[in-house]
């Protein structure tokens, strides 16, 4: 307890000069940090970020650890692929990682790249996806890119989810479910309403219209492709309107863009998310498939 009254006010000016310093010496040393963060070196931003990717894939605490060994190994290349991939692709904030990384599985699978699904096929897990749709993505692959690229997609995708702990039981995986060719048709029907946007289209008049065409292949491309696997529950019609886009970005199938990039808007699928596709397109396929990707965009969805 202060004794002499006379000395309180000289106290509390003390008091309160040496906290104004202090907040002062807070808010310059505030205003230095950010000074010093905001003037850091664009590529060492891009760094941080990709090493955030490669956190969030892979699951590890110490992406500095895996960049520098990457680095090492792969030298130019290795930094293009930690600075442009997932510093300034992957880390966009446009797309999901769980989307982008459902993208990146299926663009993978397509293209035959089987090595890769070793990343990949964890981060999946990491970025939300289930092993159940990471399974998905390959079944619904040998529609659209072939039966042997989704078999061997399949086989290393299972390799890799039981080394984590997802392995099938002891009986093995359950087979699809079995339709009649009338069930095929009428499923096959409604996933063809949904896509082009007529609510109910009549198969029969469909075949009709594509016979000339494409001859017993109409009925099985409504029977299999729409019927058997677009119907299937274990991946939604917008994540399968994503894979669909970007089997046929990667393997340059512009005219079948033209109705699939039209069909994803009406799954869900923003023309921003579209574009996000693309640039990873670009990473994963190349610049001129990207580009043609885009433009089938550009054409097909009015920019906002």
């Amino acid at each position: 307890m202060i004794k002499n009254k006379k000395l309180i006010p000289a106290i509390i000016l003390s008091a309160l000069f040496g906290a104004a310093c202090q907040a002062e010496d807070d808010s310059t040393r505030e205003m230095v940090g950010g000074a010093a963060a905001a003037a850091r070196p664009d590529h060492v931003v891009r760094r941080e970020r990709g090493l955030d990717v490669i956190r969030t894939l892979t699951g590890k605490d110490n992406p500095e650890a895996f960049g520098e060994k990457f680095e090492a190994n792969y030298g130019a290349l290795g930094s293009f692929a930690l600075d442009f991939v997932m510093g300034d692709i992957w880390s966009r904030e446009q797309l999901s990682r769980r989307d982008r990384n459902l993208i990146v599985l299926t663009m993978l699978g397509a293209l035959h790249q089987t090595n890769q699904l070793a990343y990949y096929v964890p981060g999946g897990l990491n970025h939300g996806l289930t092993p159940t749709e990471i399974r998905e993505i390959m079944t619904h692959l040998a529609a659209y890119a072939g039966f042997p690229k989704a078999l061997d997609a399949m086989a290393e995708t299972n390799r890799i989810l039981a080394e984590l702990g997802h392995g099938p039981g002891p009986e093995g995986f359950a087979g699809s479910e079995r339709f009649s060719d009338a069930e095929r048709r009428a499923r096959g029907a409604e996933v063809m309403g949904r896509l082009s946007g007529n609510d109910a289209p009549d198969p029969n008049v469909v075949l009709e219209a594509m016979a000339g065409k494409l001859g017993p292949l109409g009925a099985y491309g409504i029977d299999f492709a729409f019927g058997e696997v677009w119907a299937r529950p274990q991946l939604s019609r917008r994540d399968r309107s994503l894979l669909v886009v970007s089997v046929l970005t990667v393997l340059g199938r512009g005219d079948e863009l033209d109705i699939h990039v039209p069909a994803a808007i009406r799954h869900g699928v923003t023309r921003t998310e579209l574009e996000e596709l693309m640039l990873t397109a670009f990473a994963y396929a190349g610049a001129p498939l990207a580009v043609e990707g885009m433009h089938k965009v550009v054409e097909h969805v009015p920019a906002l």
